[in-house]
């Protein structure tokens, strides 16, 4: 008897539970709407890739990105956060996409938000073997060609922001015997430099070309070979050498701190004044987009300045030059390098495969 009254008992407790289970999930709302209609900031409207929940502003040149306030369109019922109206800071959000979540009933959707200062760049100008100097502050491109070259006949091959249009065109002979302005088009603006093209050799201070200037690289948290045979001696860098590390993926002392690189100081250290040099040129060859480094000091380790250019994706496995600006309140003598071939937060290492890094033409360029 008492089987029989606990086994009811038990099929009373299942038939309930299963009741309640039947009610629950017929209160489970699995279709509402939470799409973003629409996400303006200052009249600029995003652009929204339901398919990859990615929403991208390019905003106007010169704006502020730092505290930029956001108008977003959902539908009634629906919530999001950050809230619409509220001001956000997108100044990092090309690395690290701002994060917007919409809730509604049981249900949400992630968006991940960029924001853009619209800017186009010409990243690369040469001419034959020459590779100009471009001094992003003024706008400007210089090369330097050998005295036999004809001014009149120029065919540069240039290289810019992905997305834009360029004119003149790259690959057009164009007539350098005055300056000429080369305008980029992207998403409704336009970019100008006028580039010089002039016989003779790139002033400016030469530090460090694998050649016949080749100072001693200390070791910073990893092993610096120099010289090292160039990998790619047909593109933009065709000297026999260059400097090299092998960086590791892990924050480790065996290459994966994000000062790994090398170091000119001590026996090897410059002396270059900012009164007369504003910007150093480098070569960089590596297989990862991310920022190159250079840390400035005066002797002592003192008077400190980090200098930080991206090496773009577009650029991998090819050797790109990168142009650091000096800082234009800097007085203080300039004794030490640092190169960090490729630089992160400090505990925050980009994850990347254990990969041999490459520098070469390390120069100070005089002010124009």
């Amino acid at each position: 008897m008492k089987k029989t009254i606990y086994f009811i008992a038990i099929l009373l407790i299942a038939i309930s539970f299963t009741a309640c289970t039947d009610i629950e999930r017929d209160t489970v709302d699995l279709n509402a709407d939470v799409e973003i209609s629409s996400f303006t900031i200052k009249g600029v409207e995003g652009t929204i890739d339901t398919a990859k929940q990615t929403i991208k502003l390019f905003m106007p040149p010169g704006t502020d990105l730092t505290s930029l306030t956001t108008s977003i369109s959902i539908s009634d019922g629906a919530t999001v956060t950050p809230a619409s109206g509220l001001s956000m800071d997108f100044s990092s959000s090309s690395t690290t996409p701002v994060v917007y979540r919409v809730f509604n009933k049981n249900v949400y959707n992630t968006y991940k938000v960029t924001v853009e200062e619209t800017k186009a760049k010409i990243t690369m100008f040469k001419v034959g073997d020459a590779v100009g100097d471009i001094n992003e502050a003024n706008r400007t491109i210089t090369v330097y060609v050998p005295a036999a070259t004809d001014l009149k006949s120029i065919t540069p091959v240039i290289q810019y922001t992905a997305g834009a249009t360029i004119s003149p065109v790259s690959g057009e002979i164009v007539d350098f015997t005055n300056p000429v302005v080369y305008t980029l088009n992207y998403v409704g603006y336009q970019f100008s430099y006028t580039v010089t093209v002039q016989h003779g050799s790139i002033p400016g201070l030469v530090i460090f070309n694998g050649e016949d200037v080749k100072p001693v690289w200390a070791n910073i948290a990893a092993t610096v070979e120099s010289p090292y045979a160039n990998p790619l001696t047909d593109g933009i860098n065709t000297t026999q050498f260059c400097a090299s590390i092998m960086k590791a993926g892990t924050d480790t002392d065996a290459g994966g701190k994000p000062w790994s690189g090398g170091a000119l100081w001590n026996s090897y250290k410059v002396n270059i004044n900012p009164a007369e040099y504003d910007r150093f040129s480098i070569m960089v060859l590596k297989n990862v987009a991310g920022d190159v480094q250079l840390e400035i000091q005066s002797d002592g380790e003192q008077n400190k300045d980090w200098l930080k250019v991206w090496y773009s994706e577009d650029n991998l496995g090819k050797w790109q030059k990168l142009t650091f600006k000096i800082p234009e309140n800097r007085t203080a003598v300039i004794n030490n390098i640092l190169v960090a071939i490729h630089c992160h937060d400090a505990g925050q290492p980009v994850a990347f495969p254990t990969q041999r890094m490459y520098w070469d033409e390390l120069i100070a360029l005089p002010k124009e």
